[in-house]
């Protein structure tokens, strides 16, 4: 194999290729990248047997081939290389690295050793804005659940439906849904619902950056999400998401809009007497104001009183601060709503007249 590739399109390859390379694998072959060339394009290739990535990079190919190499070594040579242009050889599993004044050469091994990245049948296709499909993800992903006895949590919970696309993530203390309009997407299929884990969902939400079009290929149990010259492979969660349209709220006692600045710096200054717990407790008064408080016994407490717009009846409420927080720093409008149902029952948190995105938080009982 021989190559002239640019530095900054190899490594804009490697900083993608990296986010799946895992130090604590047990298989030595999963900490290198494939580098092979093929039909004039040079593709790099990493994964964790989970996840494939496998990035396109403009540059001359002068001899075709392949060659595995570590991946921290490799990155760490070209990140620190001055010279624009790089020469890549590869021949009896070394690989010769040359610029105008400098040479190194690794110790790698043979495609052989590598593992297959799974082709994706393309018969079912969603076609999405990539900017879209990020806000999104981003705004699910804060909320899913890390578990072993769970895996259906473990992931983003897609449901492509006629007339949405609906993200989902929870962790069953939390839950977040993103919504998709019918005139921002087109699909192939009818309604397909299905789970992303949640490695994969960061990693597709990474590798979305332009304004351009992503697409996402379903088939036998994986998803393949392709977003200009980057794919990504995935296996899907094998599970069923829990019904969680039966914990949304239907009806609302207390509903109240307040600056979502205010609740922020009110939320910061509280986490300083939160405590280990990470308890914040709300108290909605005379319906015109709310009082963000928190203490420490060892520290001391504080209170905060935020102007508020509020009907129905009053409430004091606790919550985990930090899943407090991460609901209303979410957006960016200048106001939020907090639905209320009682000190005991989950909280609703959106922004005013937006059905685009809602956030449920259950409180502490203390």
């Amino acid at each position: 194999m021989k190559i002239i590739i640019l530095k900054n399109n190899l490594k804009a390859a490697l900083d993608v290729s990296g986010k799946v390379i895992s130090k604590n694998s047990n298989l030595p072959i999963l900490l290198n990248i494939l580098i092979k060339t093929s039909d004039s394009k040079i593709k790099v290739l990493s994964t964790n047997l989970e996840i494939g990535i496998t990035y396109i990079v403009s540059g001359r190919v002068i001899e075709d081939g392949s060659i595995t190499v570590p991946y921290d070594i490799f990155y760490n040579i070209i990140s620190n290389i001055s010279d624009e242009r790089i020469n890549l050889e590869g021949k009896n599993n070394t690989l010769v690295i040359k610029t105008d004044n400098y040479e190194a050469t690794i110790q790698g091994s043979s495609e052989s050793e590598f593992p297959i990245i799974p082709k994706i049948e393309r018969s079912t296709s969603i076609e999405i804005n990539q900017e879209e499909i990020k806000s999104a993800l981003d705004k699910v992903i804060l909320a899913a659940g890390i578990s072993d006895l769970r895996p259906e949590i473990n992931g983003v919970f897609f449901a492509i439906e006629n007339s949405a696309i609906k993200l989902v993530a929870t962790d069953s203390f939390r839950l977040a849904e993103a919504r998709i309009e019918k005139n921002k997407f087109k699909t192939n299929s009818g309604e397909v619902r299905f789970i992303v884990p949640l490695k994969a969902a960061q990693v597709f939400s990474r590798v979305m950056v332009a304004e351009e079009t992503a697409t996402f290929y379903l088939d036998n149990g994986q998803i393949m999400a392709k977003a200009g010259n980057i794919e990504v492979v995935s296996r899907l969660v094998d599970g069923k998401f829990p019904d969680y349209e039966a914990i949304v709220p239907k009806t609302i006692d207390t509903e109240t809009t307040l600056k979502r600045s205010e609740l922020v710096n009110a939320l910061r200054l509280a986490s300083s007497f939160a405590a280990k717990a990470r308890e914040v407790g709300a108290r909605i008064k005379d319906k015109r104001i709310m009082e963000i408080y928190s203490s420490d016994a060892s520290i001391g407490d504080n209170k905060y009183i935020i102007p508020v717009k509020s009907s129905g009846p009053d409430v004091q409420i606790n919550f985990n601060l930090n899943y407090l927080l991460d609901g209303i720093q979410t957006e960016d409008s200048e106001d939020v709503y907090i639905g209320f149902n009682g000190d005991s029952k989950p909280v609703l948190i959106k922004t005013p007249g937006s059905g685009s995105y809602f956030y449920i938080l259950m409180p502490i009982r203390s």
